[in-house]
């Protein structure tokens, strides 16, 4: 039994592709397995315990589909492992891409792909996590059937076009990872030449029918899949506005992208807040790419070709745009890192034209740069971890104690629960500390890691109701129905997401602010902070309400 397939693995996967496979595997896991491990949620994840992901008016009509096989529920370790595996195949596509033979550099692209911020970010947001991976490998597929080795078979780009396609439908983001990917490859074949020019254009013109096709299909079926249930497009980051382009959005998306892919490298004002250990990295990187790059290109005869050296120069020019693609899509994006994985191709570009046309020196400092970003990705994502787990379990241990308080106050006859104002201290996060070379600024662009489990009314009430079940006695003793907790525009849920949950409605709240019995109480976690009035359990989180 199996004989088969271990002759077929034996005979037939190159030994690069299991270079590459398993090194994305075994690195995959050293860096991520704290967070395969555990079960820490941020904002998102607290309605996300079972969710079919569903996000159809966000445009991700393929999302649910997509993170099937890891089941509806958020399970730390197998959504970990099908997203590894999916890593590694990926991995082993880019290693092919770019005709990869040196175990070194193939080890250092599967370390950079696993290791880089992007996925260290998505793995804060788990419960999509497999599906996103395998969007990453869906645009990379797309890009290595269009390759020119491959020829231009018509099937190859009606297959890739429905990757293009798929990609977006899953997370559209994910879509400069493909368009990057696709321009590095285009400048890795420029300046080997060893294609006609009229192979060259026949290319672009193959890429551009893929991704307008693949988008145009994208479009048209969200278009009908919203028509058909009745559905809005959501807001959530310009969604609703996508494919209204013109002259002044495409300014402004370019100055942004220019601005944004700057910024993501130095990551603050070195001027103001000091140099961190990840801006240094950023400005050696930058550098050690424009060397290479200049390098690659004389060495490699390019510039005595002009059509080709313009084709590549327009390349390099075009990658931070490319990598910032949704600023031209949807206006009114905000970028997260979770939506920059299209950058860690620009780190395994480095290698790539490293290893071809650097020097040996060049090579073997290249190498100790990448493996100094790799091993910082590395600890910063478990640093990232640290504090998630060290949010939840003070989330929880504060929400313990709320509700416990509450409970106290709890006869049997209080209908609801009213929240005025919000907890502070260790749950407000300044600029200043985001930056500090000391704190939060050690992180990079993970900075944003501390994500704030009851900072507000609609969090306080997804964590009491999802993780400590509760509700009052009044409820469980006379069987009596819940009231539907009625969300604020901005709550961090999906459209259509309804709770059932015992908080005191606007009138009720109202006439709480202006009694005398309110002004009197203490501010949590004080001994008077927590009180009945009426048959309502008061708590007061702060001064203001």
């Amino acid at each position: 039994m199996g004989e088969n397939i271990l002759r077929f693995y034996r005979e037939n996967v190159k030994k690069e592709w299991k270079t590459a496979f398993l090194s994305a595997v075994i690195v995959g896991f050293l860096v991520h397995t704290y967070r395969f491990t555990n079960y820490f949620p941020n904002h998102d994840g607290l309605f996300n315990f079972w969710s079919t992901q569903n996000m159809v008016a966000s445009g991700r009509w393929f999302l649910a589909p997509a993170c099937t096989l890891s089941s509806c529920f958020d399970l730390p370790w197998i959504i970990g492992v099908l997203s590894v595996l999916f890593l590694a195949l990926t991995a082993v596509l880019i290693a092919e891409i770019f005709e990869m033979k040196n175990p070194c550099l193939i080890i250092l692209s599967s370390s950079l792909l696993v290791s880089f911020p992007a996925v260290t970010e998505t793995m804060f947001f788990e419960f999509t996590a497999d599906g996103y991976m395998l969007a990453m490998l869906l645009g990379t597929i797309a890009v290595y059937l269009t390759r020119m080795s491959g020829g231009f078979h018509w099937k190859n780009g009606v297959a890739a076009a429905v990757c293009i396609c798929l990609t977006c439908a899953i997370y559209q983001a994910y879509v400069s990872f493909a368009f990057i990917l696709a321009v590095c490859y285009f400048m890795y074949e420029l300046l080997k030449n060893r294609q006609s020019r009229e192979t060259y254009w026949k290319w672009i013109g193959c890429q551009a029918g893929v991704f307008l096709t693949g988008l145009v299909l994208y479009f048209v079926i969200w278009q009908l899949i919203m028509k058909l249930s009745g559905i809005s497009p959501a807001s959530y980051e310009g969604i609703n506005a996508m494919g209204g382009i013109h002259a002044g959005t495409l300014l402004a998306a370019a100055k942004q992208s220019l601005i944004s892919f700057i910024w993501f490298f130095l990551d603050r004002n070195p001027m103001r807040y000091g140099f961190s250990v990840y801006s240094v990295l950023g400005i050696l990187f930058a550098t050690a790419l424009v060397v290479v790059c200049a390098a690659a290109f004389h060495r490699s005869g390019l510039g005595k070709r002009p059509m080709e050296a313009l084709l590549f120069l327009l390349c390099v020019l075009v990658i931070p745009f490319g990598c910032y693609l949704c600023y031209f899509i949807s206006p009114g994006v905000e970028y997260y890192t979770r939506m920059l994985q299209a950058i860690a191709i620009l780190y395994l570009l480095l290698g790539v034209l490293s290893e071809q046309w650097g020097s040996r020196v060049c090579k073997n400092l290249v190498m100790l740069l990448l493996s100094g970003i790799i091993f910082y990705n590395s600890v910063t994502a478990n640093v990232c971890y640290a504090y998630l787990n060290h949010c939840h379990e003070q989330s929880l241990a504060t929400a313990t104690e709320l509700s416990t308080r509450i409970h106290l106050e709890d006869d049997g006859t209080a209908r609801n629960v009213a929240f005025f104002g919000s907890i502070g201290g260790n749950w407000t996060i300044t600029e200043e500390e985001t930056m500090d070379a000391s704190k939060l600024g050690t992180l990079g662009p993970l900075k944003m890691v501390k994500y704030d489990l009851l900072s507000d009314r609609d969090l306080i009430v997804l964590f009491l109701d999802q993780y400590l079940d509760f509700t009052l006695e009044y409820y469980r003793y006379h069987d009596a129905e819940l009231p539907t907790y009625p969300f604020s525009p901005t709550a961090p849920v999906p459209q259509g997401y309804t709770l059932r949950f015992p908080i005191a409605d606007r009138e009720t709240m109202n006439s709480i602010a202006s009694s005398d019995e309110f002004q009197q109480m203490g501010i949590w976690p004080g001994k008077n902070s927590v009180k009945r009035i009426g048959s309502t359990i008061v708590v007061r989180f702060s001064e203001t309400g």
